[in-house]
């Protein structure tokens, strides 16, 4: 058998080499018999909660009614806006649609004068093969170029006057829509 050897352990030299210190009781005086009555304690008047709450209750109210007068302004400005911007749609709708129309007409009247050229080219051609002369001929082509000329910048003036009214058939809507706002 193994021994462990016991620490002992070390206690505080303070500790065991102070002797007990002696208290002396002191004695009180004697207390007078209206000290031994129960000790006063402040009391506050009796105030109902509700009267408590009231201020509280006018704040709670005022802030209530502030905030339903701001929900309102915002429903009002919610409610413009809405309508603004259902105008703006209608307005943009409107100037696509006059888009859409006026290039189609706008095509529809270059098929045209494509067609008028064709139809001017092949007539001349059909002259030419019934030209018994060179000088005829001539003349024949001198006129037909004239003529070609002259229908050539009428065409590119209806084309111009044309491009014109689809523009201003497009950008009117969203004129309107600009204009109308500013009350102009």
């Amino acid at each position: 058998m193994t021994t462990v050897p016991v620490k002992k352990s070390a206690a505080k030299p303070a500790e065991t080499a102070k002797p007990a210190e002696v208290s002396t009781p002191v004695q009180a005086a004697a207390p007078a018999p209206a000290e031994t009555a129960a000790p006063k304690v402040a009391t506050f008047p009796q105030v109902p909660m509700a009267d408590l709450l009231k201020p509280l209750n006018a704040v709670q109210e005022q802030v209530r009614a502030n905030a339903e007068k701001g929900i309102e302004r915002l429903r009002a400005q919610y409610a413009t806006l809405k309508g603004s911007a259902e105008q703006a749609t209608d307005r943009l709708e409107e100037s696509v649609a006059a888009a859409h129309a006026g290039s189609r007409a706008f095509n529809m009247k270059v098929l045209e004068l494509f067609r008028q050229q064709a139809d001017a080219s092949f007539a001349h051609l059909q002259a030419l093969f019934g030209v018994k002369t060179l000088g005829d001929a001539v003349k024949l082509q001198q006129d037909f170029a004239r003529a070609q000329v002259e229908l050539v910048q009428a065409h590119t003036r209806q084309l111009a006057e044309m491009a014109k009214q689809v523009a201003t058939d497009v950008a009117e809507p969203v004129r309107q829509s600009i204009v109308q706002p500013l009350g102009r």
